[in-house]
């Protein structure tokens, strides 16, 4: 005589597909000798059963939640360096980089949802190239287009505007260090790229929260990269928020959201050192820069 399982049809359908356990784990986890009792509880219920090709995906794939701060945030990074294409029956979020701390951050962003992975793509003058990935539940098909302009239900709120942001920043963003008055420290917020209109739409909503910043045409289409790249294939352009007071507390709206380890410890540093003279900050803040290599 078989035990009858005191589970609900949801529980059950969560463990099976959600959570990718065995008829077998199942059984162990509820105390029953036999895995067959279980299948046909799957059966009972109507649950789908997994084909032979679904039961060996060892993946683990959950559905998104539905967060609004969350999927403002995911937005803006695949506004960002991130692209997203069905890849069989999941939708695989990608990049190439040269950057550990790009899969680390691809890795925060998604690691309750499925794994992140990675691999040498290739070996490029500026140091081995890592093509990284996560394979996500459909319901991150979301993602698939990339955003051309930032959302209206984004716009309209602060969390999740400084949450797109944040993200926005996390790919394309950095902080700028100089001196100031030989001895102390300049600091500004620069954002580089050739999404124009997110830019416009990124200026004209910072400058309702009381901040003054400038956008303007960094380098025409087909100017030589500075780093050495190639060319330009489209204009660029650059926002930035170069006023002290001000970019301290843009740091302290995007130090909630951001998932970049890298630039976390940056505007901490920022925040904890801004004072300090500049031969003591550029200490620190070389640190940071290398270590994300050694991770």
């Amino acid at each position: 005589m078989h035990k009858l399982i005191d589970i609900p049809k949801k529980v059950l359908k969560d463990l099976y597909w959600n959570q990718n356990k065995t008829p077998s784990q199942i059984a162990q986890m509820y105390n029953i000798k036999n895995e067959r009792t279980v299948r046909k509880k799957l059966e009972k219920y109507g649950i789908k059963r997994k084909t032979v090709a679904e039961a060996l995906t060892k993946k683990r794939k959950l559905p998104f939640t539905g967060d609004f701060t969350e999927k403002a945030f995911l937005l803006g990074l695949r506004a960002g360096d991130f692209h997203a294409r069905w890849m069989k029956k999941s939708i695989r979020v990608q990049t190439s980089t040269t950057h550990p701390a790009q899969f680390d951050l691809l890795k925060r962003a998604f690691e309750k949802y499925g794994e992140t992975r990675k691999y040498l793509y290739k070996n490029s003058p500026h140091g081995p190239e890592l093509f990284i990935y996560a394979d996500l539940h459909p319901s991150f098909d979301f993602l698939l287009k990339k955003q051309e302009q930032i959302p209206d239900w984004i716009l309209n709120d602060d969390s999740l505007f400084y949450s797109f942001l944040a993200a926005y920043s996390d790919c394309e963003g950095n902080w700028h260090i100089s001196k100031s008055h030989c001895r102390f420290v300049r600091v500004s917020f620069r954002l580089r790229t050739s999404d124009k209109l997110i830019l416009e739409q990124m200026k004209n909503r910072v400058i309702q929260s009381g901040f003054h910043p400038i956008l303007y045409l960094d380098r025409k289409s087909g100017t030589k990269s500075r780093q050495g790249y190639g060319a330009y294939t489209s204009d660029f352009y650059a926002l930035i928020i170069g006023r002290k007071f001000e970019t301290l507390r843009l740091i302290s709206y995007l130090l909630p959201f951001s998932k970049h380890q890298e630039k976390l410890d940056k505007m901490q540093h920022i925040l904890d050192n801004c004072e300090c003279q500049y031969c003591q900050f550029i200490q620190g803040w070389d640190f940071i820069r290398n270590k994300i290599n050694l991770r």
